[in-house]
């Protein structure tokens, strides 16, 4: 039994007595408050072992010579808020690359706590500001500063480790990740019970971004699946390169499925790396070694396996320019999707406007997922590595709008023949 599950016995009982009197409360070990509390903070740990734990595995197989326990204990701290989002490093040296797939693990943990702590609020409560009930606006706070005790735990624990964490980036885990985590624990909840007071009527989308909602999903899950495909193409393609330079790190066993975890963990950043070179901007791997649709430059690369992938520094032939067109295809998908979700005989302007919506939604959704993702692995020539968010964010959603605007006019045509 896990410490949650513990926490989660200590709950009001709804449950009458034989002689049909009010509802009686079961007997707790613990004040709820307190139990609140202590929800965040297990949620915080929780969370913080899942990368502790590997990183003192690998130490322990292959301690350091005169090393201590400190030094990785420190260090899977400090891992742990730069999944979160929080920067490391010191003076010149910025490390400020989070792994989206672990860093969706760490939201999704935190909001599973979140919803643990949920389930003892009453949610018939008067509303607090006319947002949400007061039992659960409180039980809400109490788990966000148990949450903000184990963030402030890992923050004191980074101190012993060798890589500094910058303090002004710690507002990120402290509050960007437990309000995301809360806002789904809420989402959830709500499904369960009226707990969205008066003042989120005004959030309800209009029709269009409620018909656009699927197509864009579904066009962004086709996006990111070729380019994810591209990137484990390129590996097994070039798997001499990537295996060579696994063999030269000579992590050990351990070390070495720690090392393919944690670049399986940046899969998804590859993948938008894919994406902005098939959208025109291109990547950069370290300053001076750009990749696009061009040509690939040269420039030492850091010891990291995957990036053996890479293609041999040079230019392309001029027909790799037309790969720009997988973006035009993935809009006319878009289209396609848009175009289902409306009536057939609706007019042009409507099946325009959720098609360019969609668009709009991917195109949104692509920039902010590299800008969450970072693009720092230290200083000088890997201070600036990646794709540029903003720059990528417009290629796509223009690329995008071409293919989806392109399916809707002909299909505005077909009906007109």
């Amino acid at each position: 039994m896990t410490v949650l599950e513990m926490l989660r016995g200590v709950r009001p009982s709804a449950d009458a007595d034989d002689a049909g009197g009010a509802p009686s409360q079961a007997p707790s070990w613990l004040p709820l408050p307190v139990r609140d509390v202590l929800v965040g903070v297990a949620t915080g740990v929780l969370s913080l072992l899942v990368v502790v734990v590997p990183t003192l595995l690998g130490w322990l197989l292959d301690p350091r010579p005169g090393g201590s326990l400190a030094e990785p204990l420190g260090a899977g701290s400090s891992l742990w808020l730069l999944v979160q989002g929080a920067h490391l490093g010191a003076d010149a040296t910025r490390v400020a690359f989070v792994p989206l797939a672990l860093g969706a693990l760490a939201v999704w943990l935190a909001s599973r706590g979140a919803g643990r702590a949920l389930e003892t609020a009453d949610a018939d409560d008067e509303f607090f500001a006319e947002l949400l009930p007061r039992s659960v606006t409180a039980t809400a706070a109490r788990w966000w500063l148990g949450y903000a005790v184990a963030l402030g735990l890992a923050s004191a624990l980074t101190l012993v480790g060798s890589l500094p964490l910058r303090w002004l980036s710690l507002p990120v885990p402290v509050v960007v990740v437990p309000l995301v985590a809360l806002v789904l624990a809420v989402r959830r909840l709500s499904r369960e019970a009226d707990v969205l007071g008066p003042r989120f009527d005004v959030l309800v989308p209009p029709e269009t971004a409620r018909r656009a909602g699927g197509a864009a999903a579904r066009g962004l899950a086709l996006l990111l699946g070729l380019a994810t495909a591209t990137v484990l193409g390129a590996v097994v393609v070039r798997w001499d390169a990537v295996s060579g330079l696994q063999a030269e790190v000579g992590a050990g066993f351990l070390g070495s499925l720690l090392l393919v975890a944690a670049q399986a963990a940046a899969l998804p950043n590859l993948a938008l790396w894919v994406v902005a070179l098939l959208a025109g901007p291109g990547f950069s791997v370290v300053d001076g070694a750009h990749t696009s649709l061009a040509g690939s430059a040269s420039g030492l690369m850091p010891l990291v396996p995957v990036l053996g992938a890479m293609p041999e520094p040079g230019p392309w032939p001029w027909f790799t320019r037309l790969l720009v067109v997988v973006p035009v295809l993935v809009g006319a998908y878009i289209g396609r999707r848009s175009l289902a979700a409306v009536a057939r005989l609706s007019s042009l302007r409507t099946k325009a406007s959720v098609a360019a919506f969609a668009c709009v939604l991917v195109a949104a959704a692509v920039g902010l997922l590299d800008g969450i993702g970072g693009g720092s692995l230290g200083a000088y020539r890997l201070s600036d590595i990646g794709a540029h968010a903003l720059g990528t964010s417009l290629a796509v959603g223009g690329e995008l709008l071409l293919g989806a605007l392109g399916v809707v006019a002909w299909d505005a045509w077909r009906l007109r023949r």
